[in-house]
């Protein structure tokens, strides 16, 4: 890809754009080409090709991937200098490095910067929350984006759902994971064979194999706890 762009950028007559300059930075940060990644952003710069807020986005996310986390703060301070405005993706990266690195303190300062500039969070950015504090197992923490939620009218999936039964089993709080589902109930969610198998292998791992397990297995299953329950009344 590399030796093509050579040509492209060469080629007065094939002159490509930011988008394809977004397209191949993608590319080779999406796969932790990092140093490939920089040598084509100073080639599509030096042929004229201005950075928009995608290609700061890129940068952010294939250096948070890659944990070159000094880079990433270069990014920031740069788009911070020439007042490029963080859009939603722009903070749902950063949260996310921030999470991984297990930085918490740093995650919730952006957090709290992306509310006070009026950027609503989606379901990326809860994901990334419920799972950096699942990952220190800090279960108020959790409880916390709960409560932040119950408050809000963001618009939840299944997938989110399903990081949050997953954080709550990894910390033992069976009882706050049991209660998700009915969470999801009450939000127009239906939860899917992670949701159960996530909830099947919290059980298990506390040495509980008993009807709840059962009960999880046939809904994963895809069989009806119901009827299950009207054939042995006819039993």
């Amino acid at each position: 890809m590399e030796s093509t762009l050579m040509n492209m950028l060469s080629n007065h007559g094939c002159e490509p754009d930011v988008w394809t300059m977004n397209a191949t930075l993608r590319a080779f940060g999406s796969s932790g080409q990092i140093e490939t990644m920089e040598k084509c952003y100073d080639k599509f710069q030096n042929s004229g090709i201005s950075p928009d807020i995608k290609t700061f986005n890129i940068l952010l996310d294939s250096y948070g991937k890659s944990k070159m986390y000094q880079k990433m703060g270069a990014v920031m301070e740069y788009m911070q200098k020439y007042y490029y405005s963080w859009t939603v993706v722009t903070y749902n990266v950063v949260i996310d490095a921030f999470g991984k690195a297990g930085d918490l303190k740093q995650m919730e300062y952006i957090f709290r910067l992306m509310k006070s500039e009026k950027i609503k969070p989606n379901c990326v950015t809860l994901c990334s929350l419920v799972k950096a504090y699942g990952r220190a197992g800090a279960v108020e923490k959790i409880k916390s984006v709960v409560r932040f939620i119950e408050n809000s009218d963001v618009m939840l999936d299944t997938v989110f759902f399903n990081c949050l039964v997953d954080a709550y089993g990894k910390a033992g709080c069976l009882a706050e994971m049991r209660e998700v589902l009915e969470m999801m109930k009450t939000r127009g969610c239906t939860p899917d064979k992670v949701t159960y198998s996530t909830m099947i292998k919290a059980y298990l791992s506390k040495g509980i194999n008993d009807h709840r397990v059962q009960d999880l297995c046939e809904l994963r299953n895809g069989e009806s706890l119901y009827l299950r329950e009207e054939s042995n009344l006819h039993a």
